[in-house]
């Protein structure tokens, strides 16, 4: 018996082709069959029909490296299905460095206020 069983989503594979409707078995953390009408049983099954099943998508440009010590789940970001982020591209130290400790929050976001540079 497998382990999640999606049925009946439309499969967007990343590879440009249309989509296509079809079932997504899972045992373990492999995807074992991609295939309409699928025979096969799981522990899990999720009623996809009407909905868009496709990877997990890369953000290779954020700022999460700001955001991310304020909120490790990300939950914004799951949401829209990014399973991976790229950080630390714009140059910018993840923690700035402040000789005013008072005047710098763990909630400013860049840019930073002034005397916190």
């Amino acid at each position: 018996m497998d382990d999640l069983l999606i049925r009946g989503g439309r499969v967007l594979d990343g590879t440009g082709a249309p989509g296509r409707e079809a079932d997504v078995v899972i045992a373990g953390a492999r995807i074992t069959e991609i295939a309409p009408g699928s025979t096969r049983t799981a522990k899990r099954e999720i009623d996809a029909r009407g909905q868009v099943v496709a990877p997990g998508f890369i953000d290779i440009h954020t700022h999460s490296d700001y955001t991310l010590p304020l909120n490790p789940r990300a939950e914004s970001k799951i949401r829209q299905g990014v399973t991976t982020e790229v950080v630390g591209n714009c140059g910018f130290p993840s923690r700035r460095r402040c000789p005013a400790p008072r005047r710098c929050s763990r909630n400013t976001s860049p840019p930073a206020p002034l005397g916190c540079r």
